[in-house]
């Protein structure tokens, strides 16, 4: 008897232990692919957020290494340009919080995913802290089995509009 309860709980345990990993979703993804997608997304928008004008190099590589080549090469052009012109202003941004990250679309090698992130951005203009509250999609593509920013996106929050019900011949219920 206690053989078997052995034998049970060493099957129960490694069922819990590698079992969650190999569940499929629809899409085909299993749950670490879609773990590993979130990081990366949570890791990028944190780095993204975290800057110092006068530190662009820190940033381009800190971010530049969680990008696609390509991307990057686009990166690294806007970001030489925007921080030029925040240089005067000694802008730094901080304080960033991922508030949310969703998985909208992921396969094998490419994912979709939307991220709400906030963080505090400060410069000779603002005395005090301005939060900012962004709102993205980020599209990955799988490298050398690790997910890489192959471009994002601001999206802005859909707004609601509350109309009368209507018929099907487009006559208000009241």
């Amino acid at each position: 008897m206690l053989a078997i309860l052995t034998v049970l709980g060493l099957v129960v345990g490694l069922a819990g232990m590698f079992g969650p990993d190999r569940v499929s979703y629809p899409d085909g993804s299993t749950k670490s692919s879609r773990e590993a997608a979130i990081f990366a997304t949570n890791d990028f928008a944190v780095a993204y957020n975290t800057y110092d004008v006068a530190k662009l190099d820190d940033y381009q590589l800190r971010v530049g290494s969680m990008l696609t080549d390509s991307y990057r090469k686009e990166f690294d052009k806007i970001t030489d340009s925007i921080f030029t012109a925040l240089t005067v202003k000694k802008q730094t941004s901080g304080d960033a919080k991922v508030l949310q990250i969703a998985v909208a679309t992921i396969d094998a090698d490419s994912a979709d995913l939307l991220v709400a992130v906030d963080a505090q951005l400060k410069n000779t203009d603002n005395e005090n802290a301005v939060p900012r509250n962004m709102r993205w999609q980020v599209s990955l593509v799988k490298k050398d089995g690790k997910w890489k920013i192959d471009k994002f996106e601001s999206i802005s929050a859909l707004q609601a509009e509350t109309t009368a019900p209507t018929t099907e011949e487009g006559d208000s219920k009241k």
